[in-house]
């Protein structure tokens, strides 16, 4: 029995469920449970309780099934498969946990809305025509520095390729003792460095979305809508382009560890605090800015007037699927940050490449 699965567990899933309990307190005014409702709706007490009760429902299931998790590890054999395929089973539980928690109260939403206070349907619209020329995130051009990385470490590796043994280890056990290799080959010996092109790759996409998502601006005070949103999206395109660099140099290392110009246990405490600084970014972000700038510079005057939204183009309250919408990208309603448009052909396309990526890594 290892301590280190234990760790590992608590340093990447309980900040996920810290996120996923609080993510109803998190969320904009203007949406609840993935439904449009108006801030002095949001702050009605039906919909006070309703939030209480998701953490509190959330929480109990999250916090059972992670100890059920943890006792399983403690008691598994670390020299099997068994305790991956734990991981694994325990992940795909929290999704599905989520999932069931989120879409239930969507629907109970949705039934409550018509007994809330009467909203207002808003007389004006306000429109930001030039937010798109304001500082609203980093230029793609940083992600040279990654280009620059992934460079090096091909050149280090084909340098010093003959002295890659002819087994190359792939899986390490709890206690960091190989049980799985590989043969050497270029493919095999790459792989880190396919996986540096997709992430820089993946994160440019995700920054220049960052710049071309629509804006939605509050038609009862546009001016600090406008500064929230170009607030929220030059935080996380910082996010995007520190969390791709960390992840960069992640698999620098472990190509550098394969011609054992790095001692593993240097390069394993490496890998698991670069891992940890993702994380922390990402959970201190979220909590700092909410989901979709609603924490950003709130206003103490809650409106009554409900915000247009396209309800019936949402699935569920969390899949947007609009074909009529030429955006691929859309803020998300449930969770954090942006998310693919369902109904645009290219979505489907995006899905297709990640499919394909994974057969090719497994």
């Amino acid at each position: 029995m290892t301590i280190m699965p234990v760790i590992v567990m608590i340093f990447v899933f309980v900040p996920a469920i810290v996120l996923m309990v609080s993510m109803p307190y998190l969320t904009r005014e203007t949406i609840s449970f993935g439904v449009t409702v108006s801030p002095v709706q949001f702050h009605s007490e039906p919909l006070r309780q309703m939030r209480k009760s998701y953490a509190r429902i959330s929480a109990t299931l999250h916090t059972i099934l992670f100890m059920v998790c943890i006792i399983c590890l403690i008691y598994g054999d670390e020299h099997s498969k068994q305790q991956s395929w734990i991981i694994v089973t325990y992940s795909l539980a929290m999704v599905v946990i989520s999932l069931v928690i989120n879409i239930s109260y969507h629907f109970k939403m949705k039934s409550l809305l018509p007994m809330l206070p009467i909203a207002l349907e808003p007389s004006i619209m306000a429109v930001d025509t030039g937010f798109r020329k304001r500082n609203i995130g980093l230029s793609n051009n940083w992600f040279l520095i990654h280009v620059l990385i992934t460079v090096v470490s091909i050149v280090t590796v084909l340098y010093n390729y003959d002295l890659i043994p002819d087994q190359i280890p792939i899986h390490y056990n709890s206690s960091w003792n190989v049980d799985r290799y590989a043969a050497k080959s270029f493919s095999s010996v790459f792989m880190p460095t396919i996986m540096q092109v997709f992430i820089t790759l993946l994160f440019i996409f995700e920054n220049w979305s960052i710049r071309r998502v629509k804006q939605q601006v509050q038609p009862n005070d546009p001016n600090r809508s406008i500064r929230q949103d170009a607030t929220y999206r030059r935080t996380w395109s910082y996010f995007m382009l520190t969390a791709s660099f960390l992840m960069v140099i992640l698999f620098s290392v472990v190509q550098l560890n394969m011609i054992s110009l790095l001692n593993m246990n240097f390069a394993i405490p490496i890998i698991l605090i670069i891992i940890a600084l993702i994380i922390l970014y990402a959970l201190a972000l979220t909590f700092w800015a909410g989901q979709g700038e609603s924490r950003l510079e709130r206003s103490a005057d809650s409106s009554n007037v409900r915000p247009v939204h396209d309800d019936d183009k949402w699935r569920f309250g969390m899949i947007y699927f609009n074909p009529k919408d030429p955006n691929l990208i859309v803020k998300k309603r449930l969770g954090v940050g942006w998310g693919l448009n369902f109904g645009h052909p290219l979505s489907w396309l995006f899905w297709l490449g990640i499919i394909v990526l994974l057969v090719v890594v497994r």
